[in-house]
């Protein structure tokens, strides 16, 4: 891993309407339970040591994805086939596309995707944070990491088993930077869907490490 000034931290889709009900109801906000991942809302309180540790250094990137879909678009369905279509979730503007309110401090660079109106379903590019633009100026995701020298990308997140997999192999593959996943920061969907994941990103080099023993690396090297 490269130091600080060229590691980014990916906090992938950490939004409201990922997270489970009861995490809305603990917290007394709208949102919560839209299309919920399993404990999806932990990855949150596991990346804060990391946050804190790349936020002291005030060259190091900490960015955030959300899905920003429109009404009207076939990525949702009223029967859902939970592959190319899915109940409505993380809409425009609504609670449920917000991050979870523990992240307020880390939107700075924040970055939206999934805002195409689809006829079809299949035709979404919306998973991958690859394709990602700034909420502030439009920049594309790659780009905005190029520009800031960025070799180490660190992806958290949900779901580990489709946005932020998708994430990890897109930059992988078409950039020079080394990936890391967060195993204890990120969660997928199905347990089943998350093994293969896991062997599929393995395979392409993709690297899998704890949240301490990233920081311990980082500290290493300062």
């Amino acid at each position: 891993m490269n130091n600080r000034k060229n590691t980014a931290l990916g906090i992938i889709d950490a939004q409201r309407g990922f997270m489970p009900a009861a995490e809305g109801e603990r917290l007394g906000l709208d949102g919560f339970g839209e299309l919920p991942v399993p404990d999806g809302d932990t990855v949150v309180s596991a990346l804060q040591p990391l946050i804190r540790t790349l936020m002291s250094d005030e060259t190091a990137v900490v960015f955030t994805t959300q899905d920003w879909h429109p009404n009207g678009t076939a990525h949702f369905d009223e029967q859902p086939n939970f592959r190319t279509t899915w109940p409505t979730h993380c809409e425009q503007d609504t609670d449920g596309a917000k991050l979870h309110p523990h992240l307020e401090g880390v939107t700075a660079n924040a970055f939206y995707k999934g805002d195409e109106v689809l006829a079809r379903g299949e035709d979404d590019t919306s998973y991958s944070g690859f394709n990602a633009r700034s909420f502030e100026d439009d920049t594309a995701l790659p780009e905005f990491l190029e520009n800031k020298d960025v070799r180490t990308l660190i992806v958290a997140g949900l779901a580990l088993d489709y946005c932020a997999k998708a994430t990890a192999i897109d930059f992988k593959t078409k950039t020079n930077m080394d990936v890391v996943v967060l195993t204890d920061a990120t969660k997928p969907v199905a347990e089943e869907t998350g093994k293969l994941a896991v062997a599929e990103m393995l395979e392409l080099g993709i690297r899998f490490m704890t949240v301490e023993e990233v920081i311990q690396e980082l500290e290493m090297e300062g």
